[in-house]
């Protein structure tokens, strides 16, 4: 895609460069496209790679975070402005040599339709019995999520039901790690039109990462979760940008990242009152009509391309006329 893009016939002149980052080829392509036609550009981050890869315990990490830094670096430095879509990151891209007055706070709008279906009867095809609980976690199956604690909880608690759904690169490796455990199950990943009634059938959902994700990524699943009704417990790094987003919300609970028994404290105290359940799960709606809806996510990108265009009309040569060229 780098190459294929850096050597594509430039598109026509635009009045701006917008791209999404990752990916890191679309940032450098964007760059190099805005200053070849010397017209403002605006990345928006979406995840930190270079953050990603020191964070996330792979091998060769710290080499793969060196590169993608680099990347990265060289994509958000000549930026007009650059959105970030949780103020966690602004940290990490201020570390990245970007002004934190070049920074702006714009988060992803949510794109799931709320949930339809009865409850009772999606429960009742998924083969989920009534008088036991169901934790669940839908998304990657990465190294950084850690749901090797999911597999130890479901371990200690044969009573609770625990649904990973999803695919990933560790997918393999915990189905070994759980092989005789009758209350784990894999599923695939959820349709589009059945997947909030899914979230929505569970008791309680999960979110879990690593102890050492802290500013690299805000999880998208989260805003799926909030649009469920469904609580939240959050085994994640209590300063990181995830629990961030689950205090905003007050939809959920946070509990201490790779500890099972503390997240198992957690989902039982949920699912022994259903009532304190469906009120914490009830306040996830209203934060996304709230903060996260389409309209509004739509006015904050607007009100980011205002400003980069008006400072840019602002900033434009005068010709003898008084005229500014384009």
């Amino acid at each position: 895609m780098l190459v294929h893009g850096l050597l594509a016939p430039p598109p026509g002149r635009p009045d701006a460069v917008v791209s999404q980052m990752p990916s890191l080829a679309g940032g450098v392509i964007g760059a190099r496209i805005a200053r070849r036609h010397r017209v403002p550009y605006i990345p928006v981050v979406q995840d930190l790679m270079g953050a990603a890869a020191a964070q996330s315990g792979i091998r060769g990490g710290g080499r793969a975070a060196s590169a993608a830094a680099a990347a990265e670096r060289y994509a958000l430095r000549d930026a007009a402005l650059v959105g970030v879509i949780h103020e966690s990151f602004v940290p990490g891209v201020r570390a990245l040599g970007v002004a934190a007055g070049r920074i702006r706070v714009v988060p992803n709008w949510t794109h799931v339709r709320p949930p339809s279906a009865d409850r009772a009867a999606t429960r009742a095809r998924l083969g989920w019995r009534e008088d036991t609980p169901v934790l669940l976690h839908c998304g990657n199956m990465g190294l950084k999520q850690g749901l090797d604690v999911l597999v130890d909880l479901a371990r200690r608690a044969p009573d609770i039901r625990v649904v990973l759904m999803g695919d990933g690169n560790q997918r393999e490796a915990l189905r070994t790690s759980a092989a005789g455990l009758p209350n784990v199950d894999f599923a695939p990943p959820a349709g589009e039109r059945e997947f909030t009634d899914v979230l929505a059938a569970a008791d309680v959902l999960a979110v879990t990462q690593r102890a050492s994700v802290l500013d690299m990524s805000v999880p998208s699943k989260l805003t799926s979760y909030f649009v469920s009704g469904r609580p939240v417990v959050a085994s994640v790094a209590a300063r990181g940008g995830t629990a961030d987003e689950v205090r905003r919300a007050g939809a959920g609970v946070l509990v201490t990242p790779e500890d099972p028994g503390a997240l198992l404290a957690a989902v039982r105290a949920l699912a022994d009152d259903p009532a304190a359940a469906d009120a914490l799960g009830a306040h996830g709606p209203r934060y996304v009509a709230d903060h996260l809806s389409r309209e509004a996510g739509l006015s904050r990108f607007d009100a980011l391309l205002a400003e980069v265009l008006g400072d840019a009309r602002r900033d434009a040569p005068r010709d003898a006329r008084g005229g500014a060229h384009r």
